[in-house]
């Protein structure tokens, strides 16, 4: 029994297999009927063409729509993925900025110890200096608060970078350091401002990217249904074109001629093939399922053999049992006859 519904499944397969490909073949046809302008094959169920075609019509339309969508959905993460790259570039040069303000912020901060040091700048860190010193001569005491002091200075110097970053841009704020000295100094401040400059010019690029990403997101947002109707227009086209094809195939003889492209009767003679290999299935299933109804038919004569087997067996027994009883009643019979004897 199971290799009999093994049979049927696979010979189910085939057939499902043949009738898709019948279908495709259906559309097909009519895709190509539903080009021609005129002819007698225009004239075929023109009720079944007008629907094919614009059904058609709409997919075309709807998938025209998707694949521009898909474009955009395209380019977007194309686009993010150029954003998050650009991302790390001005991350790297955020980071190249902040070690050129330390060693910009630590050669002024030098130059603010000398005597030399332009007097603006020198005001301007002051501050800074003077803690410096403050925290320098605190460590030298003796006692508690040296040691108070010492500590002081060691939190201050594992600092430094900071408060060289604070000296800088403190002097940016003032615009203070063009007044700087030595060549060092001015070398360092046009590598700051050419690394700003293109930090800066990154950056607009990044949010004018940003802008147009968020912008074409929106415009995705617009077209939330766009799949499910891509799906039912291409459903209704598919259905219009397979009845319209079908209906041909059916009605051949109405406008197959000597003047017939060979594209139409390639198409008709592979459906014509294909309806003879789903109609062999269905015989082959019929068939296999008379098969099955033969089998089913040979076990439940098999078990009612069986059945009558137990019945006779058991008829047999009675048979004895009775016969027995009999013998009992006859011998009573006797008995009786005996007695009414002794009687007279």
């Amino acid at each position: 029994m199971d290799s009999v519904k093994t049979r049927i499944d696979e010979i189910q397969k085939d057939m499902d297999s043949a009738w898709s490909e019948l279908r495709r073949q259906a559309y097909r046809l009519a895709s190509l009927a539903g080009r021609l302008e005129d002819g007698p094959l225009t004239l075929i169920s023109p009720s079944l063409r007008t629907a094919f075609l614009d059904a058609e019509r709409s997919f075309n339309a709807v998938n025209s729509r998707k694949m521009a969508r898909d474009e955009l959905e395209k380019r977007l993460s194309e686009g993010q993925e150029r954003v998050s790259r650009l991302q790390k570039e001005r991350g790297e040069y955020q980071r190249k900025l902040s070690q050129l303000s330390v060693r910009i912020g630590a050669l002024a901060f030098a130059q603010a110890e000398s005597p030399e040091c332009d007097a603006a700048v020198a005001s301007a860190l002051a501050p800074f200096v003077d803690e410096n010193r403050r925290l320098v001569e605190a460590s030298r005491s003796g006692g508690i608060s040296g040691a108070i002091g010492r500590a002081r200075l060691s939190m201050y110097m594992r600092g430094q970078e900071t408060v060289f970053r604070k000296c800088f841009e403190t002097l940016q704020e003032k615009d203070l350091c063009g007044r700087l000295n030595g060549e060092k100094a001015r070398d360092l401040l046009e590598a700051h401002l050419s690394l700003s400059s293109s930090y800066e010019a990154l950056d607009r690029d990044i949010e004018a990217r940003r802008h147009r990403l968020s912008a074409g997101r929106m415009e995705l947002d617009e077209d939330d249904d766009l799949d499910r109707l891509f799906e039912e227009e291409r459903n209704g086209a598919n259905e219009a074109g397979v009845a319209y094809g079908m209906y041909l195939f059916d009605n051949g003889s109405k406008w197959i001629g000597p003047d017939t492209g060979e594209a139409f009767l390639d198409c008709i003679q592979e459906m014509l093939s294909l309806n003879g290999r789903i109609e062999e299935c269905q015989k082959e299933i019929e068939r296999e399922k008379e098969y099955s109804a033969i089998a089913d038919f040979t076990s439940m004569i098999a078990f009612n053999d069986g059945k009558i087997r137990e019945l006779r067996s058991e008829i047999d027994r009675i048979n004895g049992e009775i016969a027995g009883i009999e013998d009992d009643n006859r011998a009573l019979r006797r008995k009786i006859a005996n007695v009414k004897e002794r009687m007279r």
